[in-house]
């Protein structure tokens, strides 16, 4: 039985892909509004969780340092080998945390209220994943009973297979935030980016 779900919920984002798709740091990519990728999709998320992990790949020491002290960094050192590293590497740093939502860094248009919504519904529900008229989406909250096999994923599936093996755990969140399904893979998508 895990401790109840109170106060400490945190939040992972995970952002230590090399954008190969996109040729370039899209992190960096400058939007319709003049910020970049990654800032935005960091301002929109509330600063009042347990704690907020920002999960970077080896030689971003330094890129690190302009989001510290508001979030704290884990460098995913297998971060190559795919998104499943990543995760497994910043759940060693949550463990003061009885859930986490996991959202992803290329995805900027999530509203606030959406983070908060799946934070209050990870308080009645192990898992908790947002959907957009049917479509499921990101971020997914995750109470500390899964946090054990979320530490032991590899690949580059990230927690797609944990989601499978417990769909009868999912509370699907319908919400009316469209930027749940929203990322950014191209450069061809950033000239299409309004909300």
């Amino acid at each position: 039985m895990s401790e109840p779900v109170t106060d400490k919920i945190g939040i992972i984002i995970l952002a230590a892909g090399y954008s190969k798709r996109f040729c370039a740091d899209k992190r960096q990519a400058i939007l319709s509004t003049g910020l970049k990728l990654l800032d935005t999709t960091l301002q929109q998320i509330p600063d009042n969780f347990h704690q907020r992990l920002l999960v970077l790949h080896p030689g971003d020491e330094e890129f690190a340092g302009r989001y510290i002290p508001d979030w704290s960094i884990c460098i995913a050192e297998d971060a190559a080998l795919g998104m499943g590293h990543s995760l497994a590497a910043a759940m060693q740093q949550v463990k003061s945390c009885n859930a986490v939502l996991i959202g992803l860094g290329d995805m900027p248009y999530i509203l606030t209220e959406t983070y908060l919504s799946i934070r209050n519904a990870l308080k009645d529900y192990p898992i908790v994943r947002p959907y957009w008229q049917g479509k499921a989406g990101n971020p997914v909250g995750f109470r500390i009973e899964f946090f054990e096999e979320l530490a032991e994923l590899h690949g580059d599936q990230g927690a797609r297979k944990l989601l499978e093996q417990h769909a009868k755990e999912v509370y699907r969140l319908d919400c009316p935030d469209k930027g749940v399904i929203r990322d950014i893979d191209s450069k061809a998508e950033l000239s299409t980016d309004s909300q």
